[in-house]
């Protein structure tokens, strides 16, 4: 699937809807730059004496989630379990973009380039496992299990360090085909046809 989605099957058209998908859970998770407006994420954190929710960390331990859930109060949980229900769309609306672009900017490179892919495809599923530990310590307190805290914790330092690499990647992609896609579009304006790209050797497939 995931050498076909860069063979053949993304499509430019395919990412600007999917571009289109994530602006409106990006802009209620963040809060729009037009407005003042913190996003559920920041009114998670002004409801939480400042701390920063679990999602935008590093790693943390199940001290600093006793921490977090006792700064929160009532009302900073009920704005987590907010953020929670956003969350459910969000890790696929932005793995959705993820994904398409850099398919579209490996497609030069020939279907064996798929596992450049696969940062994409573990962050979003590292994020699903984090919001199914937030929800379980959200849904279970005063009662905090040390264990699934933990591991929720680590689950949330393994998604930043694939994210990373999944946010990485199509910037250096474009980097790097940014200087053939300004001299394709020279020779078009002036009128000289360029040089065909070589094709990827040995099998695309």
């Amino acid at each position: 699937m995931l050498r076909s989605l860069i063979t053949e099957r993304a499509r430019g058209v395919h990412l600007l809807w999917a571009v289109l998908a994530y602006l409106p859970p990006a802009a209620a998770m963040f809060g729009p730059m037009v407005v003042p407006w913190p996003g559920l994420l920041g009114r998670v954190s002004e409801a939480c004496g400042g701390l920063a929710p679990f999602d935008v960390r590093g790693r943390w331990t199940a001290a600093e989630a006793r921490e977090m859930l006792h700064a929160c109060g009532a009302t900073g949980r009920e704005a987590y379990l907010h953020q929670q229900l956003l969350d459910l769309v969000y890790p696929l609306a932005v793995g959705a973009v993820l994904l398409l672009a850099t398919a579209l900017l490996l497609r030069r490179y020939g279907g064996r380039a798929w596992p450049l892919l696969l940062p994409v495809v573990a962050m979003t599923v590292l994020d699903y496992a984090e919001n199914a530990g937030i929800w379980f310590m959200l849904l279970n307190w005063p009662d905090l299990n040390a264990a699934v805290a933990d591991a929720t914790g680590l689950v949330t330092g393994m998604k930043r360090m694939t994210g990373f690499a999944a946010f990485t990647l199509p910037i250096v992609l474009a980097v790097i085909a940014l200087p053939g896609y300004v001299r394709r579009l020279r020779a078009r304006r002036s009128g000289v046809t360029p040089p065909p790209a070589a094709a990827p050797t040995g099998n695309a497939r």
